[in-house]
């Protein structure tokens, strides 16, 4: 397998907020964070969130409660007169400005509906199964997040930030690193490299 001529790197919309408890006010907020797009050759993504009901860049869903269904849609999108191409996605957790601890990130992943077709492989990436072409050229990741019910005072006034980012690979000649399921897992160069946009070398 060939090192790969073309790598597509967006970073998507991040969805911040902070839930409150009681009379206080709770609220998401939504900004773009889609500014550090790396485009070589000639594939091409958008990452949107076209559903989210807050609205773009600062939108607010207020009053916002335990077991709450929040609309969040990340989806990945080929653009017009791009390469076929495999994509990925990433998805990173904040608490107050800092990592979500461990038991959290685990409390909230298990209320967010990972859509069928994408697979998480050991690298932390979710790889959707099958390429984006011109005729089938759109995919969400999932569709809503619930906030877990057993969440309390610990999280009122607090930050909550979803951040989903999202990476293409040109389809043409490519491979990627599949299981003994044959799902796709990974990225990988000839020698078991990973591929990344910091590892990426173009031929």
């Amino acid at each position: 397998m060939k090192k790969k001529k073309i790598t597509t790197l967006v970073a998507s919309l991040a969805l911040v907020g902070a839930v409150a408890f009681g009379a206080t006010l709770a609220y998401f907020t939504d900004s773009d964070n889609a500014t550090n797009t790396i485009t070589m050759g000639h594939v091409d993504i958008d990452l949107t969130e076209p559903n989210y009901p807050g609205g773009e860049e600062g939108g607010k869903i207020e009053n916002v409660v335990p077991n709450q269904n929040i609309v969040k849609d990340p989806t990945i999108t080929l653009v017009d007169g791009s390469e076929d191409a495999y994509v990925r996605a990433k998805i990173e957790y904040k608490f107050d400005g800092q990592d979500m601890p461990e038991e959290m990130v685990k409390e909230l992943e298990a209320n967010i509906d990972i859509l069928p077709n994408w697979v998480k492989g050991e690298d932390g990436y979710l790889y959707f199964q099958n390429k984006l072409t011109s005729e089938n050229n759109s995919v969400k990741l999932f569709t809503h997040v619930v906030i877990p019910e057993k969440w309390g005072n610990e999280v009122a006034n607090k930050a909550i930030e979803i951040k989903v980012s999202a990476e293409a690979i040109q389809a043409n000649s490519f491979e990627p690193t599949r299981n003994e399921l044959n799902e796709i897992v990974a990225w990988s160069y000839e020698d078991g490299t990973a591929i990344t946009p910091e590892t990426y070398k173009a031929q």
